[in-house]
């Protein structure tokens, strides 16, 4: 079994969040519950998920589990990375776990479980879903995700990964540049080798040429997992991704 860590902390004002007349967009309400509930109720229908930490704001938490949802709650500390060593704290360290943003409402046990068997034989350190733009248009195609035109096509990853606790905690620092970077894909090409310039621009540059460049420039085994699992991909950023989110979710 897995571990798994939520990262719904970090909330700040934004157009959403006022609209809804919430702090957090993980617990804006969709259909009499909050959004952050459907994520925790697909982890825990999840047969390999085991332990599940939930990292986010403490009263929003508290509410969470005296409704009877259940969770280890972990406190917010700041941004995303001292949320997940936070979060990582409580877990297996030794052991992949699962990480997953709090916003991807449309997550259920079947894409969790058909990721994490994707992801076999689990002995990487780093494992990201990348997703087609045919296959996230063909789905919803009112929503808008950055893609990045790669050999195989336009790509996009997705919410959540399967992370070793181990490799994050010895080399935090790495990610640092990676993270900001992850929205901006013109800008993380410029970290990358000037031949990489010419392979996208050439339109013949890979997923094996990004994995394997990348594993070096993070000391860590990472690996693209090609999936179908367009409900990873929505998540809630705009007032129109949480309409596409409530039709979906009365389907």
């Amino acid at each position: 079994m897995f571990d798994a860590v939520v990262l719904a902390g970090g909330g700040k004002p934004e157009p959403l969040t006022d609209m809804e007349g919430v702090s957090n967009k993980a617990f804006i309400p969709i259909h009499g519950k909050a959004l952050l509930a459907y994520i925790i109720e697909a982890l825990r229908g999840a047969p390999s998920v085991g332990r599940l930490v939930v990292v986010g704001p403490e009263q929003g938490l508290k509410n969470l589990r005296l409704e009877g949802y259940s969770f280890d709650p972990v406190p917010e500390t700041g941004g995303m990375l001292d949320n997940l060593a936070a979060g990582f704290a409580l877990t297996d360290r030794e052991k992949p776990c699962l990480v997953v943003t709090g916003d991807i409402p449309l997550l259920n046990a079947e894409v969790t479980e058909n990721f994490l068997a994707l992801c076999a034989p689990h002995d990487h350190d780093l494992y990201y879903p990348v997703i087609s733009r045919e296959t996230c248009l063909a789905r919803f195609p009112e929503t808008e995700r950055t893609y990045v035109r790669l050999k195989e096509g336009h790509l996009t990853g997705g919410n959540m990964g399967l992370l070793k606790p181990a490799w994050f905690l010895e080399n935090r620092a790495r990610l640092e540049l990676f993270i900001s970077y992850r929205k901006k894909p013109l800008k993380l090409l410029r970290i990358l080798p000037v031949s990489f310039l010419f392979k996208y621009l050439l339109k013949t540059l890979s997923v094996s040429d990004l994995e394997n460049h990348l594993s070096r420039l993070l000391a860590l085994q990472a690996r693209a997992v090609f999936c179908d699992c367009v409900e990873i991909a929505v998540d809630v950023d705009k007032p129109g991704d949480l309409e596409v989110v409530k039709r979906a979710l009365l389907a």
